[in-house]
């Protein structure tokens, strides 16, 4: 089955409500229904509890336990580490999600800000809209 990778951004659209949050929560309705898996980094989960750190502790665990109820984890060790520091690209995070997600064995990420994986090859990286086009083409066929 395919792996699919949620950059941070994808998955605060579907907690948000932010502009691409329908595309988000389609996502997360077709990994349900087992079109695909999803996969995150234990980076992300850090990264959403410090943005929603103006919401209350009970909201942010309500929103990282739900996002955790629909996706794997892929670990961050030290390969992610090294791979990412000796590839130099503008956003650092955004190398440590990518090398988790091809660590993982992810098929594609998927990331509202795909400008910001220029210059990392070996994984396709997708808008959460185009990902969807995608998904339902291939469904037609």
């Amino acid at each position: 089955m395919k792996k699919v990778f949620l950059d941070t951004n994808v998955m605060l659209d579907y907690l948000e409500q932010r502009r691409f949050s329908e595309d988000a929560r389609t996502i997360f309705k077709m990994s349900l229904k087992g079109k695909f898996h999803l996969y995150a980094s234990l980076m992300s989960f850090v990264n959403i509890s410090y943005i929603q750190r103006n919401h209350s502790v009970d909201e942010i665990y309500t929103d990282l336990n739900r996002l955790r109820s629909m996706l794997h984890v892929a670990p961050i060790d030290e390969a992610q580490l090294d791979a990412a520091l000796n590839i130099k690209i503008k956003d650092f995070e955004d190398n440590i999600q990518f090398q988790c997600a091809k660590s993982t064995g992810c098929d594609v990420i998927i990331s509202n800000n795909t400008k910001d994986f220029a210059g990392l090859n070996g994984i396709d990286v997708m808008s959460s809209e185009d990902f969807l086009l995608d998904l339902f083409a291939e469904e037609e066929v």
